[in-house]
This record gives C-alpha cells, sequence and structure tokens, in this order.
C-alpha cells in the first residue's frame, strides 16, 4: 500500500498512456487494409485483361480490314485486264480511275498503287512516285517472296511513311493472273489516325497504348510515337515477351511498377504484343479512396482516445508544470515568483517533495545570486563574460561600462553591437583574435587595448581574457579591464622626450638617424641636407649662450616653415642641423625649396645679437643611389665646409 501511494503519480501516468491504443489501431488498419487491397487489385486486373482483349481484337479488325481492303483491290477485274493489257491506254485509265475510287472511298489511305516484283511503279495515287522502282533489287525479291509465301494480303507492320513523315499501316497483296499466277502486286499504306481514333475514343487521356514486335523488342506502334522504332528498355515488358516466346498457354500477362499497371496481349497471329498502360491512381483510385476512408475512420477513433489521455494527464499533471517553471525562473535568476509552489508544499505524495526542496533551492540560490552581485559591483576591475561565439552577454558589471563611456542605465538592454562599438576596427579584430587564442590556449591572455567614448576620449585599457569551461559543458569567456590611461600618457611622454631636442623640439640626433636609416631602407630617395650657424662661436663669445640658444631655436623654425610636416628635421647637436625629405627627387624642386629656407633665414631678428645676421651655411645632395647614411652624410657635409668658407647663407648640391 505504501509503495503504491509513493508511486501512484507514476501509475496514473502508466495507466492514461495511449500506446496500446495507437498499435491496436495500426494493427486493424494494416490488416483491413492488406486485405481490402489483394480483393481490389484483383478485380482491377481483370478489368484491364477485359480491356486490353478488346482492344486487341479492334487492332486486329482494323489492319484485317485494310488488308481486304488491298486484297479486294488486287482481285478486282481492272487490275487483272491491266496486267494483260498494259500498253493500252484504256486499261491504264481505267485503272487509274478504279485506284483513285478506292483511295477516295478508304478515309486513312495514305497511297494505294500497283507495282511490278522488282517494285516498278505502274499506278500510284501520288503520280510523282509512278513509274519508278523504289527498292533495291535485293530487297525486292524479299518483299516478292514474302507476298508469294503469304498468298494472300497481310500487313507488315507499322511504320514512319517516308514522303509524308507520319505513321502508317503498310499491307501488301499479291496480283494474280487469268491463270492464278501471282504476276505483280498491290501495296496501300493507311494512316494509324484511324486506329488511334478507334483507340482514343474508348480510351481515357492517361491510359496509353503501344504494340511491340515480339521477334525483335521493337514498337512498332504506341500512343508515344517517340518509341516507334525504337528498342523496348522497360524490364517488364521484356519479360513479358520472353514468357510469349517460351510458349505459355496464357496470352495475357500483367504487371505492376511504382507509377502505373500494365497488361499485355500477345497476339497470336501476328507476333504482335499489344501492351495498355494505366497509372495507378486511375486503375486503383478505388483502392486509395477506401484506405483514406479507413484511415480516417482509425485515425478519428485514436485521436479521440490520446484526447481524453491528454486530457486526464494533463490534469493529474499540472503540479508539474508549476514545479518547471519555477525551476526555469530559478535558471534565469528570477526570483519574483517565489509563491508559485505553497499551494503543493504540503502535499504528500512525489509532488510535495520536489515542491520542498526546489523551494529550499529557490532561497540559497536567491542568497547567493545577491551575494555575487553585491561582490562583482564592489569591484575597482570591470568584467565582462559573454558565450564563445561572441554573441550574447552573460555577464557585466558597472565599472566595465564605465570604462567603456557607456551609460549604466543602459545596463539591461546591452548588446555586444554596443560594446564593439567603442572600439574602432583594428581593435575589434585584435580582440576577437585574442578571444580565439585564449580559447585555443586554455591560458589567460593578457594584452592591451583602447576603447573610444561618445565625446572622443581615449581610454587605454590593460585586459585579461580568459576561456572557461562551465560545469554544464557551456564554454565562456572571461575579459577583466583596468585603466591604463595614465600610465600610457606617461609612456608616451617619456618616448616624446627620449626622441626629441629639448632646446628646438625637432628631432635629436639618436631617434633622426633612426628615422632617415628607416627610410632608406624602405627604398625612399630624396633631398638630404646638413647645415650649421655661420660665427656660432663668435655669437656665444660676444652676446651670450642664450643669445646663441635663440639662434638655434630660430634655425629650426625656419626649418619647420620651409619643409613638409612629414620631412625628418635633425638638430646633431651644438649648431649643427639635418634635413632629409623624401620624394623630393629633382635638383630644381630641391633648389626651389632651399631658396624658401634661406629667405626665411635672412628674416631672423633677433634683438640680443645687435643687428648681426644670422646665417647658414648648407651642403645638399639628392639620394639616388644604394648609398649607406654614412656614406651620404659625409658628402654633404663636406659640402656644408666648403659653403662656410664663402660666407653668408650659402648652399651647395653635391
Amino acid at each position: 500500500m505504501f509503495l503504491l501511494k509513493k508511486s501512484r503519480i507514476s501509475i496514473k501516468i502508466a495507466a492514461l498512456i495511449g500506446l496500446v491504443e495507437v498499435v491496436a489501431m495500426s494493427l486493424f488498419f494494416l490488416i483491413i487494409n492488406q486485405n481490402l487491397s489483394i480483393i481490389l487489385e484483383h478485380k482491377a486486373m481483370s478489368d484491364m485483361n477485359v480491356i486490353i482483349r478488346d482492344r486487341a481484337r479492334l487492332v486486329e479488325t482494323y489492319i484485317s480490314g485494310c488488308c481486304n481492303f488491298v486484297d479486294g483491290y488486287a482481285r478486282n477485274p481492272v487490275v487483272r485486264n491491266f496486267i494483260q493489257n498494259k500498253d493500252k491506254a484504256s486499261a491504264v485509265q481505267q485503272l487509274h480511275e478504279l485506284t483513285k475510287a478506292y483511295a477516295t472511298s478508304h478515309n486513312y489511305i495514305e497511297g494505294l498503287y500497283i507495282a511490278d516484283w522488282d517494285t516498278y511503279v505502274y499506278e500510284h495515287t501520288n503520280k510523282d512516285s509512278m513509274n519508278k522502282t523504289f527498292r533495291k533489287k535485293d530487297k525486292a525479291k524479299e518483299l516478292e517472296d514474302s507476298i508469294k509465301n503469304k498468298d494472300k494480303a497481310f500487313c507488315t507492320g507499322i511504320v514512319l511513311a517516308p514522303v509524308t513523315k507520319k505513321m502508317v499501316i503498310p499491307v501488301y497483296a499479291p496480283v494474280y493472273d487469268e491463270k492464278g499466277q501471282a504476276v505483280c502486286f498491290a501495296g496501300a499504306a493507311f494512316y494509324t489516325t484511324g486506329l488511334e481514333e478507334i483507340l482514343s475514343s474508348i480510351s481515357e487521356d492517361d491510359i496509353e497504348y503501344s504494340v511491340l514486335n515480339a521477334n525483335n523488342g521493337q514498337y512498332i506502334f504506341s500512343s508515344d510515337r517517340s518509341l516507334v522504332g525504337k528498342n523496348c528498355e522497360d524490364k517488364f515488358l521484356l519479360r513479358a515477351i520472353k514468357l510469349f516466346q517460351n510458349q505459355i498457354k496464357t496470352k495475357i500477362f500483367n504487371y505492376k511498377s511504382d507509377k502505373s499497371v500494365a497488361s499485355c496481349f500477345y497476339m497470336e497471329e501476328r507476333n504482335w504484343i499489344f501492351v495498355i498502360e494505366d497509372s495507378n491512381e486511375n486503375v486503383f483510385g478505388i483502392i486509395k479512396s477506401v484506405r483514406k476512408i479507413i484511415l480516417a475512420i482509425c485515425i478519428l477513433i485514436t485521436i479521440l482516445m490520446l484526447v481524453t489521455c491528454a486530457l486526464s494527464v494533463e490534469y493529474q499533471m499540472k503540479p508539474i508544470r508549476k514545479i518547471n517553471t519555477q525551476i526555469e525562473n530559478l535558471k534565469v535568476k528570477d526570483f519574483s515568483h517565489s509563491d508559485l509552489l505553497n499551494k503543493y508544499l504540503l502535499r504528500k505524495d512525489e509532488f510535495g517533495v520536489i515542491s520542498n526542496a526546489v523551494k529550499e533551492l529557490q532561497a540559497r540560490l536567491e542568497n547567493q545570486n545577491q551575494l555575487f552581485s553585491e561582490v562583482l559591483e564592489a569591484q575597482t576591475v570591470g568584467t565582462l563574460v559573454t558565450d564563445s561565439a561572441d554573441n550574447n552577454i552573460i555577464l557585466v558589471n558597472n565599472m566595465a561600462l564605465k570604462l567603456w563611456g557607456i551609460n549604466q542605465a543602459l545596463k539591461t538592454t546591452l548588446r555586444m553591437e554596443d560594446i564593439k562599438d567603442r572600439f574602432d576596427e583594428a581593435e575589434t579584430e585584435k580582440i576577437a583574435n585574442i578571444r580565439q587564442l585564449a580559447k585555443m590556449s586554455k591560458e589567460e591572455v593578457v594584452y592591451e587595448t583602447y576603447a573610444i567614448h561618445e565625446d572622443g576620449k581615449k581610454v587605454h585599457l590593460l585586459s585579461h581574457a580568459k576561456s572557461v569551461n562551465l560545469s554544464n559543458g557551456e564554454n565562456v569567456i572571461i575579459f577583466s579591464f583596468i585603466d591604463i590611461s595614465a600610465q600610457k600618457k606617461l609612456e608616451e611622454n617619456l618616448l616624446i622626450l627620449s626622441e626629441t631636442d629639448s632646446l628646438t623640439t625637432i628631432c635629436n640626433r639618436r631617434s633622426g638617424e633612426y628615422k632617415i636609416k628607416k627610410a632608406m631602407s624602405e627604398g625612399k630617395r630624396g633631398l638630404f641636407c646638413t647645415l650649421d650657424a655661420n660665427k656660432f662661436k663668435f655669437i656665444n663669445d660676444n652676446f651670450g649662450h642664450s643669445a646663441g640658444d635663440k639662434v638655434l631655436v630660430e634655425i629650426a623654425k625656419c626649418m619647420k616653415q620651409s619643409f613638409r610636416a612629414t620631412d625628418i628635421l635633425i638638430r646633431f647637436g651644438g649648431d649643427e642641423f639635418a634635413i632629409f625629405a623624401p620624394d623630393i627627387e629633382k635638383e630644381e624642386i630641391a633648389n626651389s625649396v632651399l631658396e624658401r629656407f634661406m629667405n626665411n633665414i635672412t628674416k631672423i631678428s633677433i634683438p640680443e645679437l645687435q643687428n648681426h645676421k644670422v646665417s647658414v651655411s648648407l651642403g645638399a645632395i639628392i639620394i639616388d643611389s644604394n648609398e649607406t647614411f654614412e656614406q651620404i652624410y659625409k658628402k654633404a657635409d663636406s659640402l656644408m665646409y666648403e659653403c662656410k668658407k664663402e660666407g653668408g647663407n650659402v648652399f651647395k648640391f653635391y
């Protein structure tokens, strides 16, 4: 009794399962369907056999009529008179009129003629065919032997007429003289249109009919004219031909394929096989209709029983839906419906036990979720957790939103696209590569990136990425972010200080030489100059070092004014400077630029120099070879010292 009470839910569910009903109704349908199909199929095939006998007789009757027609023509006294009096015009005229009368009396005759054994045509309904031989000697002899052996009108089959290109029934009959000797023959071709009309008038649209030669398996007549003259490829028809050739007593053979049903009748006199073929839909349509009715009844009964079972189970299993809803809510951290299970907590069955367990689990999960949320938001590090496909955000804290410049009010509706919008294309691609690296290595990957806020502010971030497999098999990527903008700013300032001359703010010697050598290694060519201030020692000695510093600053300003922002401007030390202007490869252009520079030098005015004019000497070289920096510098420097000898603002090209 205890066991019964403990498992009564399972017993109720098992008792209400409709499996037995479904299986029983399925077996019932299969048995009825099988027996009914056998009975109706047998009836349908019997009907097909009756139809084919009738239609085969129609074919035979039609062809016999054609043969009788030609035989009557061949035995007409006018024809015999012509044979005896071929040279008389009256006999020829009488034969012509007779031929015309016979041809006119038949609606489907293609041609009617009298010919000699060598197939020379004496008379023909088609004048163009008269006085001609239409067969070669060996073929004519074969035809003569056939006609004499038959000794009566006969049909040779159904062929394509060479002139009209229509299907015709050729018939030949011997012509006898007064002694009863076969002296020539009469021939005629009848359009199959008449036979087709007879068969079509008693056939449905879907029924197809064919006539095959039992000797060679070729189609000699068919509702599908494209088959005529071709070998049969239907394996069932070929089997029928083989059975008939083995002289099986029955003249009828039936078969059924996936799409159609066929009945074959052996026309023994002509050694033909007459075939009619109809679709399964037409022949067995009644079977399908009855089958559908029985199936519908079975389905209806089954549905009624299943609905009854379903309603009963639904009523009994209602608590399960409530429990499932509560569990689904817990999976998405929804604790708002805590009263769903209250009515089931006091039940003594399995539902009561499960409801109490879920209620307790809910309380614990709610506490843990609250604690986790508080700890997460207390972090000073931005945290983001996404699925491995980078499609969905699983978790994100407010610090991460702050670092990305995203309003915290948008947290609940945040999408991955919103986060990616904070990174440019290059950084987005880099982060995607980092994600793949983290998934493959299973180790923490550390990298630097930057986010761009809506106001254009650029925030440099130090990020950690790690791939984690959760207990449910799901793979997630955990990202953490720290703001290192201040550190990056300091590094940038230190880099600038290390590469810049502190007095003139142009490149110092180390960074300038590095940039020029790098440009030359990349194949860049152009104008290179070295210069220094004339009488700089005199200025320092007589006006002081502060005045000398102002001279250096002003020379650097002139360099910036005269050259492009992309050109490399260097203070080598003391009063010595250098310039590299890529892509200036013609001396005329370089001369124009240097004249502008010298003109700017003449405009320098420093009050402390007491009207002493600043001037420079400059050596220039157009780099157009693969020489080293040291070689080029040496050439330009030697020119500069030559210019010093001349005094004033002077420059020369190497």
